[in-house]
């Protein structure tokens, strides 16, 4: 019993340190973006009434912020099921725009099927800006939660650094020295693997809360889930995506509630 009232003072502690504000870089204004992000995560999705929520729910963001990309960051399904993925991959069949996704401790299973591909570590260009995707999902001690990235991707995530681009880093797990919790157990050695590129921001999930924290000249935030049910974390109550704005290399970003399923 006192070990269940601890857990719970700890999650609640947790979630008190969760803020919704907007944020924009100082000294620079972004009033026409080059580059509009939408990041959403932790959907759990589970069969296709949740994929037809979900699908909704973006196609109304969609039509309000006109984003260039979508961004999952992870926790695509609740159990990591083939049948939950091809429930969010059929959502996403009217969504015509690209997407991208990491995988999440949910979604470990998948990682051993046909699909892990799209979910491991890569990166994507756009303009002035690299988008790179880290796969933090990787056995931990608790549920997929403090967990670290073996050594032997390291490589691999070095190289996605290689650019003179400006970076914006997204992952399932945070990885900000103030995270609120469930920070990647090795996020110093991992954002060592980026000394000397142009990290800008580092933008994750996992949390189930949105959440602002800036170390030196890099913006960490998080976002609240945009799943249709309350079967995990149910101390979150927030629903919502975060968008991120970016011109010239100042990014502006805001976290967006949506209505409780």
């Amino acid at each position: 019993m006192l070990r269940y009232f601890g857990i719970l003072f700890f999650l609640l502690g947790a979630h008190c340190r969760a803020n919704y504000r907007d944020w924009q870089a100082p000294g620079c204004r972004v009033d026409k973006p080059d580059l509009t992000i939408l990041q959403f995560s932790d959907t759990h999705v589970r069969h296709g009434d949740d994929g037809k929520w979900l699908r909704g729910e973006l196609q109304k963001a969609i039509a309000e912020h006109r984003p260039d990309i979508l961004v999952h960051t992870g926790d695509v399904t609740l159990d990591g099921a083939e049948t939950e993925w091809q429930a969010f991959v059929e959502a996403m069949k009217d969504i015509s725009m690209p997407l991208e996704y990491v995988w999440g401790n949910h979604d470990m299973p998948l990682k051993k099927t046909e699909y892990a591909k799209g979910g491991l570590t890569h990166y994507r260009d756009i303009g002035n800006y690299r988008l790179i995707f880290i796969d933090t999902a990787y056995d931990g001690p608790f549920v997929g939660s403090y967990t670290s990235i073996p050594e032997g991707e390291f490589a691999a995530i070095r190289a996605t650094a290689e650019t003179k681009k400006k970076i914006l880093i997204f992952a399932h797990h945070p990885l900000a020295k103030d995270a609120p919790h469930f920070r990647l157990r090795n996020a110093d050695a991992v954002l060592a693997l980026f000394a000397g590129a142009d990290v800008i921001a580092v933008i994750t999930g996992h949390f189930h809360g949105a959440y602002l924290a800036n170390e030196g000249k890099v913006l960490y935030s998080g976002v609240a889930p945009l799943a249709r049910h309350q079967r995990n974390h149910t101390w979150s109550q927030s629903k919502g995506y975060r968008i991120v704005e970016l011109q010239t290399g100042c990014l502006k970003t805001r976290h967006v509630t949506v209505a409780i399923p």
